[in-house]
């Protein structure tokens, strides 16, 4: 397999690792909605940023990566 495409499939994974923060965000809003569970609605969001600035860095890194070698 050459190098430029498994660096695009790492690059995939990162896409894949984005997606899930942002649903993981959505739902740490959806959660926070109703007055008691406003903590655990705010753990969840900072979880599904978290998650989402990997997957952007690693896409980032990845696609850098690719450009390099050509």
């Amino acid at each position: 397999m050459k190098e430029s495409t498994l660096i695009l499939t790492y690059a995939g994974m990162g896409l894949a690792v984005m997606m899930l923060g942002m649903i993981v965000f959505i739902q740490g809003t959806i959660l926070e909605h109703p007055e008691q569970q406003a903590k655990l609605g705010q753990r969840v969001r900072t979880i599904g940023t978290g998650l989402f600035a990997i997957g952007v860095a690693y896409v980032i890194g990845c696609l850098a990566m690719a450009i390099a070698q050509h």
